[in-house]
């Protein structure tokens, strides 16, 4: 897809968002861009709001969007330049400056001359200034966003770093050129080019390790650890790999063995620590002096030993009087691969880096097995069709990022446009949006509140669990709840976003909150009935009776969530505790008879999933059997051998394999097949790949 189709889609895509949600098509820029980026791993949970005003010196404050809560102490901050031109407008370095400057300065009047005294207390830009100047010292770098549809100019200039009160201040320009980059690269990431010589003038010098494989090669290093805080200290959290954050984020910031070998033992540390593993999609590597150095890194990221990086980074920080990090050395292993089989090698070599620590398996998710069934389901199961249209739809599901346009972009205008009237816009789903419907639904809004990131980890988790006990629960009638629950969540912050009471903020929180807050009222009050989920499916639409009380809910939940007896004062902030929920679950509510139509008996629903799971094990042994029979009985044999080889499979195994590997191969029954695959995938473990 070229630039010009990829701007026509983002202002589609805005002016959909605008229109359902009663906002202005700024505004909606604002939120489609906090999402995008979560998506790529810049901003994990962007705030979107809006401010315009004056500061002490009557000079222009803006601010449209804001991050707290990044795991490594920095703030970000961001504002938007929509220009909503039909073609594609370019952006000056001196209007890009013009609005960096005022984000800038309305960080500097919240911090140094209290601008809180000056807004109103109720306003989301009266908490965000006070938590600003509250937060002083106690933050490691600041980051400043401009987003904007356009483009920048060509002969743009750099906006240099600059600092407020020695805490460093980032300038970072997100505009069209950049998100089609993103769209197009196979990462799905910001790029991240690291010069060492920065650090090391003289380059890192490493031992370079090859195996068999072409798809990666390995070398081995001693970084001090001075480089290592100064690395975090400036790319923070984006280093480590998306499980790696999530694992360090549950944990205090400096472990206390590190501390200690840090502070009592530098010397012994490379002996001590386990170090590093990371991956890399390229490396500057200079041969020139006879020992290899590095000079470059692509795309660093950080698979195992995010708790050491991240240790050095807090220590040097927090600990007065400074410690010296120079006698400190890590070591590291780190593994580049190339970059367009990244997406599939680094989760597995993040993996096996982390394997005892008992790191879920479902952490590591793009290419899961849980991922890929939603997504064969979203491609074959036919949404009813709406009232007064002649065909029916699909609700596309995107595994990995970027999918939906990039089949919609597959052939000409005619065969697009065709496309999406099978897959409306209005019927992608995302990973993180299916763990946020889920998780609002399973009445969890304070970790939905946490961010798409730490959302989708739990939500993993959970998936994780039921599929080892029964993968068969994840079947035809699972994908149609799943998009019942999307209709629900959406309708809800559609009809929540033109609600009177409504005010312009918090309508993420307020929509989870709501959902969950529902849920637990069926429980309560239900008389055991459950939500019929069939029906929202069938009909394509929330009942009235459902619209009508999360209406009711949405204003009590708003008014919980701003109430000043709450407990934190940032409202964004308290809606990520496990407190906000419990207060909430115990307000009173009056639960409407009329809501007992849209519920259904346990017992209807036991046998509609006792149904869908039979089904789905019918469909899982014709699955396992066509894919046993695709592979040729000469590449069986190969198996055979391999498996013999290493003594890896056992003699059950070894018989049904002896099976297909026949010149004229029989054909086994669902359980061999099974079995057959198993056994694969022991020998795939231990590095058989001809199949």
């Amino acid at each position: 897809m070229n630039i010009e189709e990829f701007h026509l889609n983002l202002n589609s895509d805005v002016r959909a968002r605008a229109e359902a949600e009663n906002d202005f098509a700024a505004g909606a820029f604002a939120s489609l861009m906090a999402e995008r980026l979560s998506d790529v791993e810049e901003i994990d949970n962007l705030q979107v709001m809006h401010y315009e005003g004056l500061g002490s010196k009557r000079q222009n404050l803006a601010v449209d969007g804001f991050d707290l809560d990044d795991t490594d102490g920095q703030i970000s901050l961001a504002v938007v330049d929509w220009r909503d031109s039909e073609n594609i407008a370019v952006l000056s370095t001196t209007d890009a400056k013009k609005h960096l400057k005022a984000l800038e300065y309305f960080l500097t009047e919240s911090v140094q001359n209290f601008l809180e005294d000056a807004l109103e207390e109720s306003s989301i830009a009266y908490q965000l200034a006070r938590d600003l100047r509250s937060r002083g010292r106690n933050v490691s770098r600041y980051r400043l966003y401009l987003l904007t549809d356009g483009r920048t100019s060509d002969r743009m200039k750099d906006v240099v770093s600059t600092e407020l009160n020695g805490v460093p201040i980032e300038y970072h320009i997100w505009d069209l050129r950049r998100l089609h980059q993103i769209q197009e690269s196979n990462s799905g990431r910001s790029e991240i080019e690291i010069d060492l010589d920065q650090w090391l003038p003289q380059g890192l010098p490493v031992l370079k390790t090859e195996g068999r494989s072409n798809d990666f090669v390995t070398y081995l290093a001693s970084v001090p650890g001075n480089v290592v805080a100064d690395l975090y200290g400036q790319y923070g959290s984006r280093l480590l790999e998306s499980n790696v954050r999530s694992y360090l984020s549950a944990r205090g910031q400096v472990n206390k063995g590190i501390k200690t070998t840090a502070l009592s033992k530098p010397e012994m540390f490379l002996a001590y620590n386990n170090g590093i593993t990371a991956t890399a999609t390229a490396v500057s590597v200079d041969a020139s002096s006879g020992m290899p150095v590095l000079r470059g890194i692509d795309n660093l990221q950080i698979v195992n030993g995010g708790q050491t990086t991240a240790s050095l980074y807090n220590l040097r920080k927090d600990t007065s009087p400074k410690p010296d990090l120079s006698d400190i050395f890590v070591q590291m292993k780190l593994i580049v691969v190339d970059a367009a089989k990244a997406e599939e090698i680094v989760p597995d070599v993040s993996r096996y880096a982390n394997s005892q620590n008992k790191v879920s398996a479902a952490d590591f998710f793009s290419n899961s097995a849980f991922h890929r069934r939603i997504e064969d389901l979203s491609r074959r199961v036919v949404a009813p069709a709406l009232a007064g249209k002649s065909y029916q739809t699909y609700w596309f599901y995107e595994r990995t990022r970027g999918q939906y346009l990039n089949e919609r972009s597959r052939g000409g205008a005619a065969q697009a446009k065709a496309f999406e009237a099978r897959n409306p816009k209005t019927q992608v789903m995302t990973k993180t949006d299916v763990a946020k419907f889920e998780l609002s639904w399973q009445q969890k809004p304070h970790i939905v509140s946490q961010g798409a990131q730490k959302n989708f980890m739990a939500f993993a988790n959970s998936v994780a669990d039921i599929w080892e006990r029964s993968e068969a629960d994840f079947n035809e009638l699972y994908f149609k709840n799943v998009v019942a629950r999307a209709i629900m969540f959406n309708t809800i912050r559609a009809d929540v976003a033109k609600a009177e009471w409504y005010d312009k903020g918090y309508l993420a929180n307020i929509v989870t909150y709501t959902m969950a807050k529902i849920a637990w009222e069926i429980e309560k009050n239900g008389r055991g009935y459950l939500m019929d989920f069939n029906t929202i499916w069938a009909q394509q639409s929330l009942p009235l009776p459902v619209r009508d009380f999360a209406g009711h809910v949405g204003s009590l939940v708003l008014g919980a969530l701003i109430s000043p007896d709450r407990t934190v004062d940032n409202v964004t902030e308290w809606a990520k505790r496990a407190e906000c929920w419990t207060l909430i679950q115990q307000i009173p509510v009056h639960f409407p008879e009329s809501f007992m139509e849209v519920l259904v008996s346990p017992t209807k629903q036991i046998d509609r999933r006792r149904q869908a799971a039979a089904t789905q094990k019918i469909d899982n042994g014709i699955n396992a059997t066509m894919k046993v029979l695709q592979i040729q009985p000469a590449d069986w044999a190969e198996a055979i051998s391999y498996g013999q080889q290493h003594r890896a499979l056992t003699e059950k195994e070894l018989s049904v394999l002896k099976l297909v590997a026949k010149a004229t191969p029989s054909i086994p029954t669902d359980r061999q097949s099974a079995l057959i695959l198993g056994a694969l995938q022991k020998i795939q473990d231990l590095g058989f790949t001809k199949i």
